[in-house]
């Protein structure tokens, strides 16, 4: 059963699928010429971190109105690990974080429009029913922002979240708007991270909870489509700043710019071109997911043989899997 929806951040009563470009100084040191070039392209949705806020990486004086932003936690700019798009995993020492600089910096945002919270992600495991009772009090403090509760491991030992124990806590759930989990927490494979979305939301269809789900750190096209098949609804990530995303096909900018005839371009030029495109691309596969969702035609997806054969393929691999 084909788990995608229509679902609401209930605060706001905005509708899903939602794909939000994401600007991080990791891996991003210009990122506020960056940040500053694009954000007249970021009409809808956006996501920033409260670190880059405080550290001024991007001024808060130029925030562009979105109609949402999301304000991620600080976590991964603070940590030393890199997301699943990063290509070098190169060597990166974070400034100092912690829980006392990130309520300063949300306190301090003046930003008037719709606003999405990541709750403070510790560095210490803590058990699931802590880590929601620890995001329920920083919700309540900033009761104008719409809630993002994002789900950390459990346990030191474990380098992937285990479905199986969130099932315990849906009742909590509710306290929240959004609830998240980063793509490379939930699990080892491209079938695992399926696998366990569909678990999650088929669990939470059980329960009557039909709480939007974010994946963080997703932006691959392919991806966002597997994971929104299997339930997912709300999808972030950087890998649109560091490939060409040109027919869901992500390459590296020098064989975009062949392809694209941009050869006799500047390479920051070429990388910003692709920028806008991959915005204008995202944006249009918001509307065929919605589509989708709406109709169950899997034509309006716009994918080749080929991408639709490796979809199903996985799709499938999930339901036999679940069964």
């Amino acid at each position: 059963m084909i788990l995608s929806s229509i679902r609401k951040i209930s605060k706001y009563n905005i509708n899903t699928p939602l794909i939000v470009p994401s600007f991080s100084s990791k891996g991003f040191p210009y990122v506020k010429d960056l940040y500053n070039y694009i954000k007249p392209k970021l009409t809808e949705v956006s996501l920033i971190s409260a670190f880059d806020l405080y550290y001024n990486f991007i001024d808060e004086n130029d925030i562009f109105p979105s109609e949402i932003l999301f304000i991620d936690s600080g976590g991964y700019e603070r940590n030393k690990e890199h997301d699943i798009s990063d290509i070098y995993n190169e060597f990166y020492i974070p400034s100092k974080w912690d829980e006392s600089l990130y309520y300063s910096q949300v306190k301090n945002l003046k930003y008037p429009y719709q606003k999405v919270l990541v709750n403070y992600d510790y560095t210490e495991s803590q058990s699931l029913i802590t880590q929601i009772e620890e995001a329920i009090k920083i919700f309540d403090e900033f009761p104008h922002f719409a809630s993002d509760f994002l789900f950390k491991p459990s346990n030191i030992n474990y380098k992937f979240i285990k479905p199986e124990d969130i099932i315990k806590h849906y009742e909590l759930l509710k306290r929240f708007d959004i609830i998240g989990f980063t793509e490379k927490e939930l699990g080892s494979s491209v079938l695992e991270r399926a696998k366990n979305l569909y678990l999650i939301r088929k669990s939470m269809q059980e329960f009557n909870l039909d709480t939007p789900i974010h994946v963080f750190g997703c932006s691959d096209p392919l991806s966002i489509i597997l994971y929104f098949i299997c339930g997912a609804d709300i999808f972030d990530g950087l890998s649109w700043l560091r490939f060409s995303f040109k027919n869901y096909k992500p390459t590296y900018f020098n064989h975009y710019a062949i392809e694209s005839n941009l050869w006799d371009r500047n390479d920051n030029e070429v990388k910003f071109i692709s920028y806008i495109e991959n915005l204008d691309l995202l944006n249009t596969l918001k509307g065929d997911l919605i589509t989708f969702a709406e109709t169950r035609n899997w034509e309006s997806l716009n994918l080749s043989n080929y991408q639709l054969e490796g979809i199903l393929k996985i799709f499938n691999k999930v339901l036999k899997e679940m069964r």
